[in-house]
């Protein structure tokens, strides 16, 4: 497991528990309700802090972000620069 997806699963883990048996990679904790509007914000602002990088408004429109496996692609590229906010 990488430092990107440790930090996500242990966060999400500690606010929300998830169930056991859940596929963490391709849970969307979005639609299945761990996360509402408001904790996602939260979210955002502890991943940004913790991984020095900033989303744009249009990124958190973008449902990619709402799956754990889409996420972590997503914050990695922003690590190297792929996606530029803005």
């Amino acid at each position: 497991m990488d430092k990107i997806q440790e930090f996500l699963l242990d966060y999400i883990q500690r606010e929300y528990s998830l169930p056991e048996d859940v596929d963490f990679v391709t849970f969307n904790y979005v639609e299945s309700g761990y996360i509402d509007s408001m904790g996602l914000v939260q979210f955002i602002a502890t991943i940004e802090d913790e991984f020095g990088i900033e989303f744009a408004d249009e990124d958190l429109e973008n449902p990619k972000i709402h799956v754990i496996g889409g996420l972590i692609d997503f914050i990695k590229s922003k690590m190297d620069g792929e996606l530029s906010g803005g």
